[in-house]
């Protein structure tokens, strides 16, 4: 029980994810109200709407987590966090391969490439990129945090030399 969180830590953990699938819902529906299905070719527009679907799974598992503060719960919603932050990162990835020079407009429709170009500025694929690894590093330190509990609770070691030294 040491290592369960506390109530309000809890309540503010399922909060920060649920806040974090709202902002990458927002973005998702943002970009199919605006035609993006119509414009990028079919496989990228799948991705967007695979994550659109994963992004509202995320909202409601953190929700869900929120209310309850049960253990099982938050394990659900920090994966589908995660399935939603990695996705998002290879999203964005092939959004900023589209725009780089040896693959320019590789996941747009060919009727949509020239009108498309002139849409974005590398300031905008920088930052989006920025924040996906922020995102990506984010989920890699929480899922090492929880490895690490587990391997405590275990009474294992948290370092793999350390296992194979006993």
């Amino acid at each position: 029980m040491a290592d369960e969180p506390r109530p309000d830590r809890t309540r503010r953990y399922a909060g920060l994810l649920a806040l974090g699938a709202t902002i990458l819902l927002y973005r998702t529906v943002t970009m199919v109200v605006e035609g993006a299905l119509a414009i990028l070719t079919a496989w990228v527009g799948a991705l967007t709407v695979l994550e659109l679907v994963i992004d509202l799974v995320t909202l409601v598992a953190a929700l869900r987590w929120a209310s309850s503060r049960a253990a099982a719960h938050g394990a659900v919603a920090l994966r589908w966090g995660a399935a939603a932050t990695i996705l998002h990162a290879l999203r964005v990835l092939i959004f900023a391969l589209g725009r780089a020079p040896a693959w320019l407009n590789f996941d747009v429709r060919p009727e949509h490439r020239a009108a498309h170009a002139a849409r974005w500025t590398w300031g905008q694929v920088y930052f989006a990129s920025t924040l996906s690894v922020l995102g990506v590093i984010g989920v890699l330190v929480i899922w090492w945090i929880r490895r690490a509990r587990a391997a405590r609770r275990a009474g294992l070691a948290s370092r793999p030399r350390e296992r194979a030294e006993r």
